[in-house]
């Protein structure tokens, strides 16, 4: 069964242990992750660790008052685009004037019914995902524009230069089979590196659309032994071992099969391509707290630390000499991060430049 998934994050401060008690329970029941903050202080650590996709803020409370939470909100460049509802005894137009002003989007007066205020997260939320949605649009098409003029002009060039060399050789009557076929298999390469690209941004697409995921039980054991089947021969041409854990006990994770394996699949061919010749790639898994986690290690090049916040971006590409010596479009991460979050997973990483680099992939169990 696929994880039931939250619409939202939304932050809740207030002074009133019974008001946190009773719209936490209002929003769960309606669909949302609740972080609770008992005052404005909790509330800007709370917002430090991890951004809400909402606030729902009080006005009057001890130490940091709400207007002054919000402004800070919305002072902050990481925070400013946090949609900040008040709630509030206070019904009089200085009050109301004054939360507009310091950047709030709405204004609920206590006591409240609750399908207003479900209505008015629900509407502010929504608003905030589009809005995000688009940014994200924005930044992908800029993103692809810059790598049609670059990935894909390149193999386009070569396609259009030796085709161009092999009518020439044709019409000057001096047609060589042998070189002939050496430059039609240039031909076909430069034709895969396109359709490669093509391939993985539709595939990439579709899974940030939200596919549905066939789920059933899945025997990792197996779906582990497959992976490192389809990279052995690539593992062998460069001296490379491939080592996994074994178990006495199958492994059964509720998993799609297919989708999971081009996860893993993608995590194993990077650590085999980033690892020089005579080195190791070792996958482990067991379980912890009621969860699976496979950890994929390597002795390759590692990452610098600064790279390691943008490792899942699309298009992102480790700037190292030997990262930039191994072809790649930039998108297998991605797919493997947006595969592991549909799982109602997590990816991290851990890595060191020049000791390699470990995966780790935790699956809840349900």
């Amino acid at each position: 069964m696929q994880p039931e998934k939250k619409k939202g994050v939304v932050l809740v401060v207030d002074d009133t242990p019974a008001n946190l008690s009773v719209i936490t329970a209002m929003l769960n029941h309606g669909g949302y992750e609740v972080r609770p903050a008992i005052n404005g202080e909790v509330a800007l650590r709370a917002l430090a660790a991890k951004l809400p996709d909402l606030v729902l803020l009080d006005i009057n409370m001890p130490g940091i008052k709400g207007y002054e939470v919000c402004r800070r909100i919305k002072a902050d460049a990481r925070t400013q685009h946090i949609p900040v509802i008040f709630l509030s005894a206070a019904d009089n137009l200085e009050d109301k004037v004054e939360a507009f002003r310091v950047g709030g989007v709405d204004y609920v007066t206590k006591p409240f019914q609750v399908e207003e205020v479900m209505a008015r997260v629900n509407s502010q939320v929504m608003l905030a995902q589009q809005r995000q949605k688009i940014e994200t649009l924005m930044s992908f098409k800029d993103e692809l524009l810059r790598t049609v003029s670059h990935d894909l002009k390149n193999p386009l060039h070569n396609i259009m230069g030796y085709t161009d060399m092999l009518m020439e050789n044709i019409q000057a009557g001096a047609v060589d089979i042998a070189d002939s076929l050496a430059i039609v298999e240039r031909i076909r390469r430069s034709s895969d590196v396109m359709y490669h690209l093509v391939v993985t941004l539709l595939d990439l697409d579709r899974l940030e659309g939200g596919i549905r995921l066939e789920i059933r039980p899945t025997s990792l054991n197996q779906l582990l032994e497959d992976v490192f089947g389809q990279h052995q021969l690539a593992a062998e041409n460069k001296r490379i071992t491939l080592e996994m854990q074994q178990h006495d006990a199958a492994y059964v994770v509720p998993v799609d099969p297919a989708r999971f394996a081009q996860a893993l699949s993608n995590l194993v061919s990077n650590a085999i391509k980033y690892t020089p010749e005579g080195g190791n790639v070792a996958v482990v898994f067991g379980h912890q707290d009621n969860k699976i986690i496979i950890r994929i290690m390597d002795t390759g090049y590692g990452i610098p630390e600064d790279a390691l916040p943008n490792l899942f971006k699309k298009f992102y590409r480790v700037n190292t000499v030997q990262h930039r010596r191994e072809e790649g479009t930039g998108l297998g991460l991605s797919i493997v991060k947006a595969i592991v979050d549909l799982h109602g997973g997590d990816i991290t990483v851990e890595s060191e430049p020049g000791k390699g680099s470990v995966f780790n992939v935790v699956l809840p169990l349900p």
